[in-house]
Formats: C-alpha cells, structure tokens, sequence
C-alpha cells in the first residue's frame, strides 16, 4: 500500500501529535506491520499500525475483543511490569479501522503503543534469554490466573486438541488427497503408535485435573520485549492467539521452541535434540513466577507437555504435507514432510530425557515454591 493511503489510516487513530515518519517491520510473517512516529507539540510518540491477516484471523473483530480484555486486565493488575501493550481505539470507538482493497475485499487495520529500548531475539543461544523468555510468559500466566476465561472467544477453533489434529490427520491419510501417502508411511506409523499421547492433556482438562487458563499459544522467544540493557523482559507481544487453554501447552511450546537444538526444518536429524541447559533456563524462569500457583497434575505433567505439543506440530506438518501444503509456507516438495520428520526426532529424544527433565522440574519446582506460601490453582 502507498504512504499516503497509509497516512490517511493512522489518522482515523486516536493518537497524539503530528505524524513525521512511518516505516514498515518485516520481521513479521503474519500481519502486516509499521512504526509510526508521531510530534506532540516536541513530545516524541511512536505506534505500531497493524494490518491484520483475515486468511487466517477470519474474524478480527472477536480476536480484538480478547486482546483489549487481556490487556486491560494486565494494566490494572500487573504492578511488576515496565510497561504493556495497549489498544489504541480508532476515533469511532472500535478497536478496528475497516477499510477496503480496489477489489472491495475488507482490510483491518489496528494501533498498538510501541515500547521503546527494547529488543526481540528470534532464537538465542545464551541461557538468561532463554530464562527471561521463560519468567515472561510464566508472568504473563501468574498475573492472569484470576481473568474470566469464559469472557475469551475462540478465534481459531480447536487450535490446540491434539486429539483432533490426530483424527484429522487419519481422515487426511486415509482420502489421501495428492496421492504423497506412499512417501509418509515410517512418520505415519509412527504417529499412530502414539495415539493414546495425544489425548493426555485434552482427557485433563477434560476431566478438571488441570484448571483452563488464559494462555497465549505462541510461547516463543520473539514474542517477549526485552529490555535493550538489561535484557530483563519487559511484555509478552503477538496476542492474536490469547484464548482459554491449558498452560501446560503455552509451558511446552516454549522449551520445544527455545530449547531445540536446530530449526524447525533441519534435514541433518543427528543435530534435532534437545539442549538441556536451554530447558533448565526456561523451566526456571518459568518456575520463578509460576510455581505457587500450578497443581499437582500440572506439575507431574510438565515435561510430557513438551513432547506431546511436539508431537503435535509433527502432526500438524505431516497433514498439511499430504494435503498439499495448504497451510504452512513451503521452499520445495518435501519441505512440510521434512518438518515432520525433524519434530518426530524430537519426540525421540525427549522420551529419552524425561526422567531427567522430570527430576529437573521437581528440583526447581521445590526451590522456587519455597519463595511463597501461596498456592493457587
């Protein structure tokens, strides 16, 4: 979109000052980013305009709902934070400005406040990012542990059932859409012997063993603000996906994203493991806000959580692969059945390590409960 038009947006914002500069941030691969910088009479104001994606957030206007209502609730109740992410409504009230393309498809656009002096890593090697990305979201989960669950719209439907994405998974093998079934057969067996792992924590939160919780579901390490010097977390960012679930998940996904040793789609399986240190730095910090308020199922199911939501990305992989690669970008044929192949090896090596991880969990677990008397479902 030119500048102009882009210009003529933001004014529809409630925000201060003359505007003096927009530029665009590609380092997101979802929405559609900018910085705007704005003079208020010599005061300096920065935003973040964002153009939402509607191919996969079909209706922005509940995810907006939950994002406003999440943020709201950490403003008033987050005394430890530096700063938060905040709405900025557009001058007709709506947390949205719709608008349209030249072929009348609707365009949605928001405004968030920027957060100055901070930085995000999109992986890292060094352990206190990794403990700092761990105590963001273990903050993120303490200080909502009391907000209305109910009060949240489910804004991409079941996207954590692991159940369902296996069922779906054998219905896509068995109507074998473009004929890749012959090519997937060790991953699909091998999925299939694990069966009974991906209704654990659905069968949970099923049966009120662990309680719901706000959770984020997107726990990786670009999407805690950190402090530029002192690399302390600031906020949690990318809230699209805030929806009720279990926080075992949100924990998961987070040692599965910071603690891989290789990238998602590393073909060389004998570098796809676990590093153990990166889990240590990311349970601990994690553990240091959240420990007083997990249960005992929770806690015993810690380290499972993170093979089964590896296990189910593997799933999700190997679908979309004999689909025909309709949802996950794709550099080359195999690229999705890759993928799978590398999560896969990382069930392996996490089933290898659970006892350790499980006797790491319940060392930090007993550090950190020591700090509260508190305990808190």
């Amino acid at each position: 979109m030119k500048e102009k038009e882009l210009l003529d947006i933001i004014k529809n914002f409630d925000i201060r000052g003359d505007i003096k500069e927009l530029n665009s941030i590609n380092n997101g691969i979802i929405n559609t980013t900018y910085v705007v910088k704005t003079d208020d009479k010599g005061n300096i104001n920065k935003y973040l305009l964002q153009k939402i994606n509607t191919s996969i957030f079909t209706e922005p206007f509940k995810l907006m709902k939950n994002i406003e209502n999440v943020t709201k609730y950490i403003s008033l109740n987050d005394s430890e934070s530096k700063d938060t992410i905040n709405v900025i409504k557009a001058k007709n009230g709506l947390p949205l400005y719709v608008t349209s393309d030249p072929f009348s498809h609707k365009e949605y656009y928001r405004v968030y406040n920027y957060i100055d002096n901070t930085i995000s890593y999109n992986k890292s090697e060094k352990t206190e990012i990794v403990y700092n990305t761990g105590k963001a979201f273990g903050h993120f989960c303490k200080v909502l542990r009391d907000f209305p669950i109910n009060d949240l719209e489910e804004t991409i439907k079941d996207f954590h059932d692991t159940k369902k994405r296996y069922d779906k998974l054998i219905e896509t093998y068995k109507l074998n859409p473009v004929n890749r079934n012959n090519r997937a057969f060790k991953q699909i067996s091998e999925i299939i012997s694990r069966e009974e792992e991906c209704s654990v924590l659905v069968n949970l939160l099923e049966d009120n063993k662990i309680p719901y919780r706000v959770t984020h579901n997107d726990t990786k390490v670009n999407n805690v603000l950190m402090d530029s010097l002192t690399k302390e977390p600031v906020a949690v960012i990318d809230l699209d996906t805030v929806m009720k679930g279990s926080g075992l998940y949100d924990y998961g996904d987070g040692v599965r994203s910071a603690a891989s040793n290789a990238l998602e789609d590393e073909t060389n399986l004998d570098n796809v493991y676990i590093n153990m240190d990166m889990f240590k730095a990311y349970t601990d910090g994690y553990l240091s806000e959240m420990a007083p308020y997990l249960n005992e199922e929770e806690i015993l199911n810690m380290a499972n959580s993170i093979k089964i939501i590896t296990l189910e990305l593997a799933i999700r992989f190997l679908d979309d692969y004999l689909s025909g690669d309709t949802y996950f970008k794709t550099n080359y044929v195999d690229h999705n059945l890759d993928r799978c192949k590398n999560q896969l090896k990382l069930v392996n090596d996490i089933d290898e390590k659970l006892e350790e991880m499980n006797s790491y969990i319940k060392e930090s677990y007993n550090k950190y409960i020591g700090h509260s008397k508190v305990k808190k479902a």
